[in-house]
């Protein structure tokens, strides 16, 4: 019930974007001139700002005639303005300004319009009608009274003389007529995309390469024409209102993608993505289809339908780029291009099972696998660069940080080796006045030589104050430094603290 519920919203949501979207005809030459215009003011401020960079570099210093004409032209406009008096020319030389400065811009879409329906359907459409409704008419007319009204062989001549008059009639005049007005309502149709894609998405974004570009195009128009033929031929179907409930949708269908095909074009779809697109969201496409399908079969004969679809075409080509399609309505995809993209394939590609055609394709399978294969190789490669790098950045870095920390470590302590100006304290060692003390305590029993040894230096006993050492002459020779005695104290081994 709901995948029922969805489908039925985009059908109808479909059909509502097919006609809301022709309003825009009334405003979208309206948008098109205030984009120019807006365009144009760019571009004269430009040549303002470049006229005064150009004067300015000219003549650097204001010139005060200059200034003083400004100012004068502005007191006689003042004057002008609140004057009492008022002529006949002055009123008249205003109007034209007035209106140069508020000019009213160009319908060119709704003139191609215009244009369209007057090829269309004054020309093609309109003789038509002329020659069934009038011209033969007359013609038997005539022939009736010529023959009289009971005669044998007004039949004869009248079976042979309306065929061979219509067939004159459609190749000497509908058809060049039909096929001028296609290739030139053509022309028109693409300006009207382009003109209506400019003023809602921007810029066009056409495929890229002249080639696969040409290729599209040409894949594109062999697609559409086996596809009618296809909505022919499902047409013939014997069971009743199956064939032609099948030939609508068909129609429907290949309407929707004539309308969105100049969008999708101009945003650089390709044909694939294109159809994929209306096979998964069917519902939405087929309600946009819609009303055009209905004009187009409301007469039997080819031409007439073909004039009624170039007359409403240029709207629904405005709709179908104003609409936002809604996606995802159902997960049923409606495989209606996939047998004419088959056949499409076998014209361009040949036999897909052939040798020559798998061999192909694996090859390029392969060729894509490899294609893989480098860019993850040059992606690695790139992580590896950018690793090294990176590690290289930080062993930097800590270069740099330790080089600082010696610098600040030698700039606050001084290094040995270097000669001082003042002599140093000793450095307090503990371990010799430990030994001092003990030598000193048990030499009563054991005299020695060393009992009488001074006490070690401790420094300055004022906390603060600076060691009274004598301070060596410059350029005095030095005493040579003789390695320190290490003298052992005797007693017995069990005297260690």
């Amino acid at each position: 019930m709901a995948a029922i519920k969805n489908i039925t919203l985009g059908i109808l949501y479909g059909l509502w974007d097919s006609i809301r979207g022709m309003t825009l005809v009334l405003h979208i030459d309206d948008e098109v001139n205030r984009q120019n215009a807006e365009q144009e003011h760019r571009q004269q401020l430009r040549r303002t700002d470049k006229d005064r960079y150009e004067r300015a570099r000219r003549s650097p210093s204001p010139v005060p005639s200059s200034a003083a004409a400004m100012i004068r032209e502005e007191y006689a406009k003042q004057a002008e303005e609140n004057a009492d008096e008022r002529t006949l020319e002055k009123i008249l030389g205003k109007k034209p300004t007035t209106q140069d400065q508020q000019p009213q811009g160009e319908k060119k879409i709704a003139k191609k319009l215009f244009k369209c329906c007057m090829l269309n359907g004054g020309f093609t459409w309109l003789s038509i009608v002329l020659f069934e409704s009038a011209l033969l008419p007359t013609l038997k007319f005539c022939l009736t009274i010529f023959y009289g009204a009971h005669s044998e062989t007004l039949p004869v001549v009248w079976g042979w003389l309306h065929p061979i008059l219509s067939l004159l009639f459609g190749m000497m005049w509908v058809l060049p007529i039909f096929m001028l007005s296609k290739i030139v309502s053509s022309l028109w149709f693409a300006d009207i995309a382009n003109a209506a894609y400019r003023v809602r998405k921007g810029r066009p974004q056409l495929i890229p390469g002249i080639s696969k570009l040409v290729a599209d195009f040409l894949f594109s128009m062999v697609v559409q024409m086996l596809f009618l033929v296809q909505s022919m031929l499902v047409n013939l179907v014997p069971v009743k209102y199956v064939g032609s409930s099948l030939c609508f949708v068909h129609l429907c269908l290949l309407y929707s993608l004539y309308s969105f095909e100049y969008k999708w074009f101009n945003m650089g779809w390709e044909l694939h993505r294109r159809l994929t697109y209306i096979e998964k969201n069917w519902p939405y496409f087929f309600g946009f289809g819609i009303p055009l399908t209905v004009l187009t079969n409301l007469s039997s004969s080819v031409i007439v339908s073909s004039c009624i679809f170039s007359i409403f075409f240029p709207l629904f080509i405005l709709s179908g780029n104003e609409a936002k399609p809604i996606v995802d309505t159902t997960e049923v995809s409606l495989r209606l291009f996939s047998p004419v993209v088959f056949i499409s394939n076998l014209c361009f590609g040949g036999n897909p099972w052939s040798k020559a055609n798998r061999l192909s394709a694996m090859q390029r399978q392969q060729y894509e696998l490899q294609q893989r294969q480098r860019l993850l190789q040059r992606d690695e490669q790139l992580l590896k660069q950018r690793k090294q790098q990176y590690v290289q950045q930080q062993r930097l870095q800590q270069e740099q940080l330790m080089r600082r920390d010696r610098s600040h470590s030698r700039s606050q302590t001084p290094q040995l080796g270097q000669p001082h100006r003042y002599a140093q304290a000793p450095v307090f060692d503990a371990g010799r006045v430990r030994d001092s003390s003990t030598s000193s305590t048990h030499s009563s029993n054991a005299p020695s030589i060393n009992s009488h040894r001074p006490p070690p230096y401790y420094g300055s006993s004022l906390r603060g104050a600076a060691p009274l050492v004598p301070t060596p002459v410059p350029g005095a020779p030095r005493a040579p430094l003789t390695p320190p005695v290490i003298r052992q104290e005797s007693g017995p081994d069990d005297w260690n603290l």
